[in-house]
Protein backbone atom coordinates (compact mmCIF):
# COMPACT_ATOMS: atom_id res chain seq x y z
CA UNK A 1 0.00 0.00 0.00
CA UNK A 2 1.42 3.31 -1.07
CA UNK A 3 0.36 5.77 1.64
CA UNK A 4 -0.47 4.79 5.22
CA UNK A 5 -0.82 8.22 6.79
CA UNK A 6 -4.61 8.48 6.39
CA UNK A 7 -5.40 4.95 7.51
CA UNK A 8 -7.04 4.28 10.86
CA UNK A 9 -4.05 2.37 12.24
CA UNK A 10 -4.06 1.27 15.86
CA UNK A 11 -0.88 2.30 17.64
CA UNK A 12 0.74 -0.86 19.01
CA UNK A 13 4.24 -2.05 19.82
CA UNK A 14 6.27 -3.71 17.06
CA UNK A 15 6.21 -7.50 16.86
CA UNK A 16 8.70 -9.17 19.16
CA UNK A 17 11.80 -10.84 17.73
CA UNK A 18 11.31 -14.52 16.93
CA UNK A 19 13.12 -17.07 19.05
CA UNK A 20 15.75 -18.71 16.83
CA UNK A 21 16.30 -21.67 19.11
CA UNK A 22 15.40 -24.95 17.43
CA UNK A 23 14.47 -27.24 20.31
CA UNK A 24 12.10 -30.14 19.79
CA UNK A 25 8.92 -30.35 21.87
CA UNK A 26 10.07 -33.55 23.59
CA UNK A 27 13.21 -31.83 24.90
CA UNK A 28 11.17 -28.86 26.08
CA UNK A 29 8.65 -31.08 27.82
CA UNK A 30 11.42 -32.87 29.72
CA UNK A 31 12.40 -29.51 31.23
CA UNK A 32 8.95 -29.02 32.78
CA UNK A 33 8.56 -30.08 36.40
CA UNK A 34 5.71 -30.24 38.87
CA UNK A 35 5.19 -26.77 40.30
CA UNK A 36 5.50 -26.33 44.05
CA UNK A 37 2.25 -25.16 45.71
CA UNK A 38 3.47 -21.60 46.29
CA UNK A 39 1.03 -18.81 45.42
CA UNK A 40 -0.71 -18.69 42.05
CA UNK A 41 1.22 -21.21 39.95
CA UNK A 42 0.23 -23.82 37.32
CA UNK A 43 0.42 -27.58 37.83
CA UNK A 44 3.37 -27.93 35.37
CA UNK A 45 6.22 -25.48 35.14
CA UNK A 46 9.75 -24.95 33.85
CA UNK A 47 12.06 -25.46 36.86
CA UNK A 48 13.89 -22.11 36.63
CA UNK A 49 10.70 -20.15 37.44
CA UNK A 50 9.47 -20.02 41.03
CA UNK A 51 7.62 -16.73 41.54
CA UNK A 52 3.81 -16.64 41.64
CA UNK A 53 1.77 -15.50 38.65
CA UNK A 54 0.18 -12.04 38.70
CA UNK A 55 -3.56 -11.44 38.40
CA UNK A 56 -4.41 -9.55 35.20
CA UNK A 57 -7.37 -8.83 32.97
CA UNK A 58 -7.37 -9.28 29.20
CA UNK A 59 -7.44 -5.48 28.90
CA UNK A 60 -4.04 -5.41 30.66
CA UNK A 61 -2.63 -7.80 28.08
CA UNK A 62 -4.17 -6.62 24.82
CA UNK A 63 -6.03 -3.88 23.00
CA UNK A 64 -9.42 -5.41 22.13
CA UNK A 65 -11.30 -3.98 19.16
CA UNK A 66 -14.27 -5.05 17.05
CA UNK A 67 -14.63 -5.24 13.28
CA UNK A 68 -16.80 -3.64 10.65
CA UNK A 69 -17.93 -4.19 7.08
CA UNK A 70 -17.71 -1.59 4.30
CA UNK A 71 -20.90 -1.16 2.25
CA UNK A 72 -20.97 -4.22 -0.04
CA UNK A 73 -22.91 -2.26 -2.68
CA UNK A 74 -20.05 0.19 -3.25
CA UNK A 75 -17.65 -1.48 -5.69
CA UNK A 76 -14.81 0.96 -4.96
CA UNK A 77 -14.67 -0.31 -1.37
CA UNK A 78 -13.69 -3.84 -2.43
CA UNK A 79 -10.91 -5.76 -4.26
CA UNK A 80 -8.13 -3.66 -2.81
CA UNK A 81 -4.89 -4.46 -0.97
CA UNK A 82 -6.20 -4.90 2.57
CA UNK A 83 -7.11 -8.42 3.66
CA UNK A 84 -10.58 -8.79 5.14
CA UNK A 85 -11.42 -11.85 7.21
CA UNK A 86 -14.63 -13.71 8.02
CA UNK A 87 -15.03 -16.12 10.99
CA UNK A 88 -15.18 -19.24 8.78
CA UNK A 89 -11.45 -18.91 8.09
CA UNK A 90 -10.45 -18.75 11.75
CA UNK A 91 -9.42 -21.48 14.19
CA UNK A 92 -8.30 -24.10 11.66
CA UNK A 93 -4.63 -23.15 12.00
CA UNK A 94 -2.52 -20.98 14.26
CA UNK A 95 -1.73 -18.51 11.45
CA UNK A 96 -3.96 -17.21 8.66
CA UNK A 97 -2.38 -15.43 5.73
CA UNK A 98 -5.09 -15.56 3.10
CA UNK A 99 -8.46 -13.93 2.68
CA UNK A 100 -11.49 -14.57 0.50
CA UNK A 101 -11.99 -10.83 0.00
CA UNK A 102 -9.95 -7.64 0.19
CA UNK A 103 -10.99 -4.04 0.82
CA UNK A 104 -9.57 -0.73 -0.38
CA UNK A 105 -8.34 2.22 1.67
CA UNK A 106 -11.53 4.01 0.63
CA UNK A 107 -13.60 1.17 2.08
CA UNK A 108 -11.56 1.26 5.27
CA UNK A 109 -11.95 5.03 5.69
CA UNK A 110 -15.71 4.94 5.08
CA UNK A 111 -16.67 2.21 7.53
CA UNK A 112 -16.17 1.15 11.13
CA UNK A 113 -13.47 -1.29 10.00
CA UNK A 114 -10.00 -0.70 11.44
CA UNK A 115 -6.61 -1.56 10.03
CA UNK A 116 -5.05 -4.17 12.28
CA UNK A 117 -1.27 -4.69 12.39
CA UNK A 118 0.47 -7.99 11.59
CA UNK A 119 0.38 -10.58 14.38
CA UNK A 120 -3.06 -9.58 15.63
CA UNK A 121 -5.10 -12.34 17.25
CA UNK A 122 -8.41 -12.68 15.41
CA UNK A 123 -10.98 -14.01 17.90
CA UNK A 124 -14.33 -15.22 16.58
CA UNK A 125 -17.00 -13.53 18.72
CA UNK A 126 -20.11 -14.90 16.98
CA UNK A 127 -21.40 -18.48 16.59
CA UNK A 128 -17.96 -20.16 16.86
CA UNK A 129 -17.10 -18.08 19.94
CA UNK A 130 -13.52 -18.57 21.15
CA UNK A 131 -11.94 -19.86 17.94
CA UNK A 132 -8.85 -17.83 17.13
CA UNK A 133 -5.89 -17.48 14.77
CA UNK A 134 -3.05 -15.00 14.29
CA UNK A 135 -3.05 -12.80 11.17
CA UNK A 136 0.39 -12.68 9.55
CA UNK A 137 -0.30 -9.46 7.63
CA UNK A 138 -2.17 -6.24 8.33
CA UNK A 139 -5.88 -6.77 7.83
CA UNK A 140 -9.42 -5.77 8.76
CA UNK A 141 -12.31 -7.94 9.95
CA UNK A 142 -16.07 -8.02 9.84
CA UNK A 143 -18.36 -7.75 12.89
CA UNK A 144 -17.90 -11.42 13.74
CA UNK A 145 -14.56 -10.72 15.42
CA UNK A 146 -13.00 -9.13 18.43
CA UNK A 147 -9.33 -8.60 17.63
CA UNK A 148 -6.59 -8.70 20.27
CA UNK A 149 -3.38 -6.73 19.77
CA UNK A 150 -0.84 -7.86 22.36
CA UNK A 151 0.66 -5.32 24.76
CA UNK A 152 2.86 -6.08 27.77
CA UNK A 153 2.80 -9.79 26.96
CA UNK A 154 4.12 -12.38 24.51
CA UNK A 155 1.88 -12.85 21.44
CA UNK A 156 2.24 -16.66 21.42
CA UNK A 157 1.48 -16.90 25.14
CA UNK A 158 -1.63 -14.74 24.67
CA UNK A 159 -2.78 -16.89 21.74
CA UNK A 160 -2.60 -20.08 23.82
CA UNK A 161 -4.04 -18.36 26.89
CA UNK A 162 -7.15 -17.45 24.86
CA UNK A 163 -7.54 -21.13 23.94
CA UNK A 164 -7.77 -22.01 27.64
CA UNK A 165 -10.61 -19.46 28.04
CA UNK A 166 -13.03 -20.90 25.46
CA UNK A 167 -15.53 -22.17 28.04
CA UNK A 168 -15.52 -18.84 29.85
CA UNK A 169 -15.99 -16.97 26.58
CA UNK A 170 -18.96 -19.20 25.69
CA UNK A 171 -20.57 -18.58 29.08
CA UNK A 172 -20.34 -14.83 28.58
CA UNK A 173 -21.78 -15.03 25.05
CA UNK A 174 -25.46 -14.17 24.63
CA UNK A 175 -27.99 -13.29 21.93
CA UNK A 176 -31.35 -14.43 20.54
CA UNK A 177 -30.35 -14.82 16.87
CA UNK A 178 -26.81 -16.11 17.46
CA UNK A 179 -24.35 -16.25 20.33
CA UNK A 180 -22.11 -13.20 20.56
CA UNK A 181 -19.60 -11.76 23.00
CA UNK A 182 -18.71 -8.08 23.18
CA UNK A 183 -15.26 -6.51 23.35
CA UNK A 184 -16.05 -5.18 26.83
CA UNK A 185 -16.86 -8.68 28.16
CA UNK A 186 -13.57 -9.98 26.77
CA UNK A 187 -11.62 -7.10 28.35
CA UNK A 188 -13.05 -7.94 31.79
CA UNK A 189 -11.93 -11.59 31.79
CA UNK A 190 -9.40 -12.13 34.56
CA UNK A 191 -6.49 -14.52 34.37
CA UNK A 192 -3.05 -15.25 35.81
CA UNK A 193 0.14 -14.26 33.99
CA UNK A 194 3.82 -15.11 34.63
CA UNK A 195 6.92 -13.08 33.82
CA UNK A 196 7.62 -12.29 30.16
CA UNK A 197 10.48 -14.84 30.08
CA UNK A 198 8.20 -17.63 31.30
CA UNK A 199 5.52 -16.52 28.82
CA UNK A 200 8.01 -16.87 25.97
CA UNK A 201 9.09 -20.36 27.07
CA UNK A 202 5.48 -21.54 27.21
CA UNK A 203 4.79 -19.96 23.83
CA UNK A 204 7.84 -21.60 22.21
CA UNK A 205 6.95 -25.06 23.54
CA UNK A 206 3.34 -24.96 22.36
CA UNK A 207 4.34 -23.40 19.04
CA UNK A 208 6.70 -26.33 18.39
CA UNK A 209 3.87 -28.78 19.01
CA UNK A 210 1.63 -26.80 16.63
CA UNK A 211 4.38 -27.01 13.99
CA UNK A 212 4.46 -30.79 14.45
CA UNK A 213 0.68 -30.92 13.98
CA UNK A 214 0.88 -28.74 10.85
CA UNK A 215 3.64 -30.94 9.40
CA UNK A 216 1.63 -34.08 10.08
CA UNK A 217 -1.47 -32.60 8.43
CA UNK A 218 0.58 -31.77 5.32
CA UNK A 219 1.96 -35.33 5.22
CA UNK A 220 -1.57 -36.73 5.47
CA UNK A 221 -2.87 -34.41 2.77
CA UNK A 222 -0.02 -35.39 0.42
CA UNK A 223 -0.63 -39.10 1.04
CA UNK A 224 -4.32 -38.66 0.26
CA UNK A 225 -3.44 -36.91 -3.01
CA UNK A 226 -1.06 -39.76 -3.85
CA UNK A 227 -3.79 -42.29 -3.11
CA UNK A 228 -6.26 -40.43 -5.36
CA UNK A 229 -3.73 -40.38 -8.20
CA UNK A 230 -3.10 -44.12 -7.83
CA UNK A 231 -6.86 -44.77 -7.72
CA UNK A 232 -7.23 -42.91 -11.00
CA UNK A 233 -4.32 -44.68 -12.69
CA UNK A 234 -5.29 -48.17 -11.54
CA UNK A 235 -9.04 -48.19 -12.08
CA UNK A 236 -9.10 -46.21 -15.33
CA UNK A 237 -6.68 -48.67 -16.93
CA UNK A 238 -8.62 -51.78 -15.84
CA UNK A 239 -9.84 -54.05 -18.60
CA UNK A 240 -12.50 -56.26 -17.00
CA UNK A 241 -16.24 -56.96 -17.03
CA UNK A 242 -18.58 -54.28 -15.66
CA UNK A 243 -21.39 -55.50 -13.41
CA UNK A 244 -24.17 -53.78 -11.50
CA UNK A 245 -23.54 -53.41 -7.77
CA UNK A 246 -26.72 -55.43 -7.14
CA UNK A 247 -25.12 -58.41 -8.89
CA UNK A 248 -22.20 -58.32 -6.45
CA UNK A 249 -23.75 -57.42 -3.08
CA UNK A 250 -26.92 -57.41 -1.08
CA UNK A 251 -27.64 -53.87 0.16
CA UNK A 252 -29.07 -53.91 3.68
CA UNK A 253 -30.60 -50.80 5.21
CA UNK A 254 -29.90 -50.40 8.93
CA UNK A 255 -32.26 -50.09 11.88
CA UNK A 256 -33.03 -46.73 13.41
CA UNK A 257 -32.02 -46.19 17.03
CA UNK A 258 -33.81 -43.83 19.39
CA UNK A 259 -31.50 -40.91 20.15
CA UNK A 260 -32.09 -41.36 23.89
CA UNK A 261 -30.60 -44.87 23.66
CA UNK A 262 -27.28 -43.64 22.29
CA UNK A 263 -24.33 -43.67 24.69
CA UNK A 264 -21.33 -41.32 24.87
CA UNK A 265 -19.17 -44.45 24.97
CA UNK A 266 -19.99 -48.11 24.42
CA UNK A 267 -18.80 -51.35 22.85
CA UNK A 268 -19.98 -50.61 19.30
CA UNK A 269 -20.24 -47.36 17.31
CA UNK A 270 -23.41 -46.38 15.45
CA UNK A 271 -23.10 -45.42 11.76
CA UNK A 272 -25.94 -43.35 10.36
CA UNK A 273 -26.06 -40.69 7.65
CA UNK A 274 -22.80 -38.98 8.58
CA UNK A 275 -19.13 -39.59 7.94
CA UNK A 276 -18.51 -40.20 11.66
CA UNK A 277 -20.33 -42.31 14.29
CA UNK A 278 -23.47 -40.71 15.70
CA UNK A 279 -23.04 -42.42 19.07
CA UNK A 280 -22.39 -45.74 20.77
CA UNK A 281 -24.34 -48.84 21.85
CA UNK A 282 -23.53 -52.02 23.74
CA UNK A 283 -25.00 -54.12 20.93
CA UNK A 284 -24.33 -54.48 17.18
CA UNK A 285 -26.25 -55.59 14.08
CA UNK A 286 -23.42 -55.76 11.49
CA UNK A 287 -20.25 -57.83 11.43
CA UNK A 288 -16.71 -56.50 11.02
CA UNK A 289 -15.06 -56.08 7.59
CA UNK A 290 -18.21 -54.64 6.05
CA UNK A 291 -18.56 -51.75 3.61
CA UNK A 292 -21.12 -49.12 4.56
CA UNK A 293 -22.56 -46.24 2.53
CA UNK A 294 -24.41 -43.30 4.10
CA UNK A 295 -28.02 -43.35 2.91
CA UNK A 296 -29.29 -39.92 3.97
CA UNK A 297 -28.17 -36.48 5.11
CA UNK A 298 -25.51 -34.08 3.86
CA UNK A 299 -22.89 -36.86 3.75
CA UNK A 300 -25.04 -39.41 1.90
CA UNK A 301 -22.88 -41.45 -0.43
CA UNK A 302 -19.92 -41.51 1.97
CA UNK A 303 -18.17 -44.90 1.64
CA UNK A 304 -16.52 -46.52 4.67
CA UNK A 305 -14.83 -49.82 5.46
CA UNK A 306 -15.67 -50.97 8.99
CA UNK A 307 -12.95 -53.11 10.54
CA UNK A 308 -14.99 -53.84 13.67
CA UNK A 309 -18.58 -54.76 14.46
CA UNK A 310 -20.97 -51.81 14.48
CA UNK A 311 -24.63 -50.81 14.58
CA UNK A 312 -25.97 -49.84 11.16
CA UNK A 313 -28.56 -47.09 11.70
CA UNK A 314 -31.64 -46.10 9.72
CA UNK A 315 -29.66 -43.84 7.38
CA UNK A 316 -26.92 -46.36 6.61
CA UNK A 317 -26.57 -49.04 3.95
CA UNK A 318 -24.38 -52.09 4.66
CA UNK A 319 -23.09 -54.22 1.80
CA UNK A 320 -22.98 -58.03 2.06
CA UNK A 321 -20.92 -59.64 -0.71
CA UNK A 322 -22.90 -62.40 -2.46
CA UNK A 323 -19.95 -64.41 -3.88
CA UNK A 324 -16.81 -63.90 -1.73
CA UNK A 325 -14.85 -66.25 -4.00
CA UNK A 326 -15.30 -63.73 -6.85
CA UNK A 327 -15.13 -60.40 -5.03
CA UNK A 328 -12.73 -59.21 -2.34
CA UNK A 329 -14.38 -56.87 0.15
CA UNK A 330 -11.36 -54.54 0.20
CA UNK A 331 -11.23 -54.38 -3.61
CA UNK A 332 -14.89 -53.38 -3.73
CA UNK A 333 -14.33 -50.81 -0.98
CA UNK A 334 -11.44 -49.17 -2.85
CA UNK A 335 -13.38 -49.14 -6.11
CA UNK A 336 -16.46 -47.55 -4.48
CA UNK A 337 -14.25 -45.07 -2.62
CA UNK A 338 -12.77 -44.06 -5.98
CA UNK A 339 -16.33 -43.60 -7.25
CA UNK A 340 -17.54 -41.79 -4.10
CA UNK A 341 -18.32 -38.51 -5.89
CA UNK A 342 -20.42 -40.36 -8.47
CA UNK A 343 -22.24 -42.24 -5.71
CA UNK A 344 -22.96 -38.95 -3.95
CA UNK A 345 -24.34 -37.63 -7.25
CA UNK A 346 -27.15 -40.21 -6.92
CA UNK A 347 -28.69 -38.24 -4.07
CA UNK A 348 -32.19 -36.84 -4.47
CA UNK A 349 -34.21 -34.36 -2.41
CA UNK A 350 -33.42 -30.79 -1.38
CA UNK A 351 -34.30 -30.77 2.32
CA UNK A 352 -32.76 -33.98 3.63
CA UNK A 353 -31.07 -35.60 0.61
CA UNK A 354 -30.92 -39.38 0.35
CA UNK A 355 -29.79 -42.13 -2.02
CA UNK A 356 -32.38 -44.62 -3.20
CA UNK A 357 -31.52 -48.30 -2.88
CA UNK A 358 -32.70 -49.00 -6.45
CA UNK A 359 -30.21 -46.44 -7.82
CA UNK A 360 -27.37 -47.89 -5.80
CA UNK A 361 -28.18 -51.42 -7.01
CA UNK A 362 -27.70 -50.24 -10.61
CA UNK A 363 -24.34 -48.56 -9.94
CA UNK A 364 -21.65 -49.94 -12.31
CA UNK A 365 -18.64 -51.78 -10.87
CA UNK A 366 -15.56 -52.98 -12.79
CA UNK A 367 -14.74 -56.46 -11.49
CA UNK A 368 -11.37 -58.00 -12.54
CA UNK A 369 -10.08 -61.44 -11.58
CA UNK A 370 -9.21 -62.30 -7.99
CA UNK A 371 -5.42 -62.13 -8.66
CA UNK A 372 -5.85 -58.63 -10.12
CA UNK A 373 -8.01 -57.61 -7.16
CA UNK A 374 -5.35 -58.88 -4.74
CA UNK A 375 -2.65 -56.86 -6.47
CA UNK A 376 -4.73 -53.66 -6.33
CA UNK A 377 -5.67 -54.24 -2.68
CA UNK A 378 -2.06 -54.80 -1.59
CA UNK A 379 -0.95 -51.44 -3.02
CA UNK A 380 -3.92 -49.33 -1.89
CA UNK A 381 -4.13 -50.90 1.58
CA UNK A 382 -0.43 -50.13 2.16
CA UNK A 383 -1.10 -46.45 1.45
CA UNK A 384 -4.19 -46.46 3.70
CA UNK A 385 -2.15 -48.05 6.49
CA UNK A 386 0.46 -45.29 6.11
CA UNK A 387 -2.27 -42.62 6.26
CA UNK A 388 -3.75 -44.25 9.36
CA UNK A 389 -0.33 -44.29 11.03
CA UNK A 390 0.24 -40.58 10.31
CA UNK A 391 -3.24 -39.74 11.62
CA UNK A 392 -2.44 -41.57 14.87
CA UNK A 393 0.77 -39.55 15.26
CA UNK A 394 -1.20 -36.34 14.68
CA UNK A 395 -3.76 -37.32 17.30
CA UNK A 396 -0.92 -37.93 19.74
CA UNK A 397 0.39 -34.38 19.24
CA UNK A 398 -3.14 -32.95 19.59
CA UNK A 399 -3.65 -34.79 22.89
CA UNK A 400 -0.21 -33.66 24.07
CA UNK A 401 -1.13 -30.05 23.30
CA UNK A 402 -4.51 -30.36 25.07
CA UNK A 403 -2.78 -31.77 28.15
CA UNK A 404 -0.19 -28.99 28.25
CA UNK A 405 -2.82 -26.30 27.79
CA UNK A 406 -4.63 -27.69 30.84
CA UNK A 407 -1.46 -27.89 32.95
CA UNK A 408 0.74 -24.92 31.94
CA UNK A 409 -1.93 -22.29 32.65
CA UNK A 410 -3.96 -21.42 35.73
Amino acid sequence: MADNKNKKVLNVPAKREQNDACICSAEREEQITKAQPKGNVPALRFPEFTEGWATKSISDLATVTGGGTPDTAVKSYWNGDIQWFTPSEIGKNKYVDLSLRTITEEGLNNSSAKLLPPYTILLSSRATVGECSIALQECATNQGFQSLIAKNCDIDFLYYLIQTKKKELMKKACGSTFLEISANEIRKIHTYVPSINEQKKIGVLLSLIDKCIDTQNKIIEDLKKLKSAIYQKMFESLVAPTLKLGQIVEIIKGQQVNGTDLLEQGDYYVMNGGAAPSGWLNRYNTEANTISISEGGNSCGYVQYNTSRYWSGGHCYSLRILHPQETLDLYLYHFLKWQEENIMALRIGSGLPNIQKKDLLRFPVILPTIPQQNKIVSILSAIEEKVSCEISITQYFVKQKEYLLSQLFI
